[in-house]
């Protein structure tokens, strides 16, 4: 017996072990089987006696079978890899749960009176604005400063683990604008913008009702959007609400805005991000039927009941994909809105860079496909 066929055995000897180990913890399936201990087997016969293996390759219509074993190894690389990511990211949803579950409860059990004694005073004490934070202590207090002398009174203000002084800013907000509920939940850790939305997201379906609201606001803290579009929702809404209720004529369930309507205003867009939201859109269509003419515009306002349907997993931007797969899935109702975006060096260095678009588009295959 040659070194070579020696280490080839002694292979094999571990991936059986490794399969008896996965017996005994009951987690084998058919799968497993195969691999560890067929495979194993196979291993050791073919290394002992090549021409076997050779025959075994012609079986199936290849000269060398030593190339099939290649073939196969390629095959179950994948397939592992696939495994071992879908363990990684079922892990990483635990762990975001754990930790928006924490921040939603931190939050609840000291200062839950804020919320039994408020009372609504106007229309716009019937919308919340739901933001995430991440690190935005240039912009984070002029945008809370916008949307309080706008008249909307309370927001939900999720501190995704920043490092610099967000927090205080925040804190500082709360108290130079006493009569206004703001919610401050942190998490102890940075998860990303899809987790911090999830937090905010949780927090809102379960104590809407505590709140007492009737609509959620999506709103960015990075300055790029403009508070005062939400006069141009709220004009749709009121119109809306005199549609007579039927199966051919429905209310919209939500409200969403575009950057690519007759009325929008758009302020130093790069060429390259039209591009790429273009192509958003077609992949948008393709992979989820939603013809939505910007997929990726976060200025959205939801009516309780409707967003209560929606659920999000994902810790970083594939949240979006997952909001415009479940509005076809559930067949919402939706309206778009012209709004105004403005692009500054800081929300562009802040935000989505294009670089990610390609990372983004290989989570969506790997979610639409591969996840289960």
């Amino acid at each position: 017996m040659s070194l070579l066929q020696f280490v080839i055995i002694l292979a094999a000897v571990v991936f059986i072990l490794f399969g008896l180990d996965l017996y005994k913890r009951k987690k084998m399936n058919v799968l497993h089987f195969f691999v560890f201990f067929v495979g194993g087997g196979m291993i050791v016969i073919f290394a002992l006696d090549q021409s076997l293996l050779d025959q075994f390759g012609k079986f199936f219509g290849i000269a060398r079978g030593a190339d099939l074993l290649v073939y196969i190894s390629l095959i179950l690389l994948f397939y592992f890899y696939i495994d071992l990511l879908n363990k990684h990211t079922k892990d990483r949803f635990q762990l975001t749960r754990y930790i928006s579950q924490e921040a939603i409860n931190e939050w609840y059990e000291q200062n839950k009176d804020q919320i039994v004694n408020r009372h609504n005073t106007h229309e716009k004490d019937d919308f919340i604005f739901n933001i995430r934070v991440y690190n935005e202590e240039k912009e984070v207090g002029k945008v809370i400063d916008e949307i309080i002398h706008a008249g909307f009174r309370k927001l939900v203000l999720i501190n995704d683990g920043s490092s610099d002084n967000t927090l205080q800013i925040l804190q500082e907000k709360k108290k130079q604008h006493p009569d206004t509920l703001i919610i401050i939940l942190s998490h102890t850790i940075n998860r990303g913008g899809g987790a911090a939305n999830q937090t905010g997201y949780n927090f809102i379906k379960k104590y809407g009702d505590e709140l007492k609201i009737k609509w959620f606001v999506w709103f960015d803290a990075d300055g790029q959007m403009d508070v005062k579009d939400m006069e141009t929702f709220m004009k749709h809404i009121h119109a809306d609400q005199h549609l007579w209720l039927d199966l051919e004529n429905k209310r919209p369930d939500l409200y969403l805005g575009s950057r690519f309507l007759e009325g929008s205003k758009v302020e130093n867009m790069p060429g390259f991000r039209k591009v790429i939201l273009w192509i958003a859109k077609i992949v948008t269509r393709i992979f989820y039927g939603a013809k939505i003419s910007d997929p990726h515009n976060g200025y959205r306002v939801i009516a309780l009941p409707t967003f209560r349907k929606f659920v999000i997993t994902a810790d970083g931007m594939h949240y979006a994909n997952e909001v415009n797969e479940q509005i076809k899935r559930y067949h919402m109702k939706y309206r778009e809105i012209p709004v105004h975006i403005r692009y500054t060096d800081y929300s562009l260095k802040k935000g989505q860079k294009n670089s990610n678009s390609l990372k983004l588009a290989m989570e969506m295959i790997y979610k639409k496909i591969f996840f289960r």
